[in-house]
């Protein structure tokens, strides 16, 4: 799948404004061959900085077993369509790329797990809006270039 195969398709997804306010999403965590490993309630507020070109976006994954995860995201708009950014765990910057109701957002992460440490991860996520106001991210992590495991998101903006 390409990013180009979404141009034209509406309503547009743009992280500048699904990510400026608050937001509300709940997320099950699939293992390779599909059984349910981790299910998480997740709150999210960013703001838009139009002098910045760049969204501060905090999500706080708090998981079924106990522990949380928060992220610090600072997502640059490079230019119509493409997005860098930046999170205090990542390695290496993330990319992104937005065409009509897709957004496909890329990078490594050290992902922080409930015994403490932390695990190192390659994140290709791919967000869909479906309303203003809703989106569906269907995102895949792996190790070493293979495949680790699923996750379906489902954000609701609230404010």
């Amino acid at each position: 799948m390409s990013i180009k195969d979404f141009n034209g398709t509406t309503p547009v997804f743009l992280p500048e404004r699904f990510f400026d306010g608050c937001l509300e999403g709940w997320a099950v965590l699939e293992s390779l061959v599909g059984g349910l490993q981790k299910r998480a309630v997740i709150r999210a507020e960013g703001r838009w900085s139009e002098a910045e070109g760049t969204v501060h976006f905090t999500e706080v994954y708090r998981f079924d077993d106990g522990h949380e995860d928060t992220l610090h995201w600072a997502i640059h708009k490079v230019a119509d369509g493409k997005y860098n950014g930046s999170e205090p765990r990542l390695e290496g910057p993330a990319e992104g790329y937005q065409a009509g109701c897709a957004f496909n957002w890329r990078y490594t992460r050290n992902t922080p797990q409930k015994d403490g440490g932390a695990v190192k991860l390659n994140f290709d996520d791919w967000f869909y809006l479906i309303e203003e106001n809703a989106c569906i991210v269907r995102g895949s992590a792996g190790r070493a270039g293979l495949p680790f495991g699923t996750a379906h998101v489902a954000y609701r903006k609230i404010s």
